[in-house]
């Protein structure tokens, strides 16, 4: 629970910090220059996570889990089928011997 509280303070003093300084921004030139500067370091960061460990890991553990539900589904299909198919011989042989 520290760690959320602590992450819920950083984005809420990023935010002060970010209209501290939109307010200190008087010409043009500087809003222009401010915002250039926040798209630089966004994609900065935005390089830095997309190629790092533990991001590359959550990513293959995310289709190693999506391939094991696309199995888990695909054998359940297909025994519900089956299980169909042999209910059906089941009553036709019953029907048939009847």
């Amino acid at each position: 629970m520290a760690r959320a509280q602590e992450f819920l303070y950083a984005v809420v003093g990023a935010g002060d910090f970010a209209v501290e300084k939109v307010r200190g921004l008087t010409e043009r030139e500087n809003t222009t220059k401010a915002y250039s500067e926040l798209v630089d370091r966004g994609r900065t960061l935005s390089t830095k996570i997309k190629g790092s460990a533990s991001t590359k890991k959550a990513i293959a553990q995310t289709r190693t889990a999506r391939s094991q539900a696309k199995a888990a589904a695909t054998s359940a299909t297909k025994a519900v089928r089956a299980n169909a198919r042999a209910a059906r011989s089941a009553a036709t042989k019953s029907a048939t011997n009847s």
